[in-house]
């Protein structure tokens, strides 16, 4: 992955992903949603799990993982492969730009951080035929107007809800 900036400034656009661990132990970093701390470009992908050291100390330290990046509203999705490592200590911490002294700290007590070293990245586009997505706007523009509700598109990254 090196010199590919804009694959990691893709990567790094996602907040939250699906981590899938691939090892077949039994006492295992479970499935989950891991929160995404930065993706660099030599290949590393520093995820952080809310488990805290004293559980990571049962697990496997180096295995091989995969992790589905999505969220709504983009026009792709990231899936990536590779080996993921626990970091344990803070020394290790200081390979990833993004975790700061303080977010060290608070770690050591309340996350466990997950470096994935990539083997495989596919940046798939989600984006349908643009005349149907078309259409499908114009028809619920249209339901609105004849029923008299407003537009129900939010802000971005707002949440409301009316009664």
């Amino acid at each position: 992955m090196n010199s590919n900036t804009p694959l990691a400034e893709r990567m790094n656009s996602f907040q939250y992903g699906l981590f899938m661990n691939l090892s077949d132990q039994e006492f295992r970093l479970p499935n989950g949603i891991a929160r995404l701390i930065h993706a660099d470009e030599q290949g590393n992908c520093w995820l952080l799990f809310h488990t805290n050291l004293q559980e990571a100390g049962a697990f496997e330290k180096q295995f091989p993982a995969r992790i589905r990046l999505y969220e709504k509203g983009k026009d792709y999705y990231i899936e990536a492969g590779g080996t993921a490592v626990i970091q344990t200590s803070p020394d290790e911490w200081t390979a990833c730009p993004a975790i700061s002294y303080c977010m060290a700290k608070a770690l050591r007590y309340h996350g466990l951080i997950v470096c994935l070293k990539l083997n495989q990245v596919t940046v798939t586009s989600t984006q349908r035929n643009h005349f149907l997505q078309s259409f499908y706007n114009w028809m619920e523009q249209t339901a609105d107007w004849f029923v008299g509700e407003p537009s129900r598109k939010r802000a971005m990254g707002t949440h409301v809800f009316s009664s």
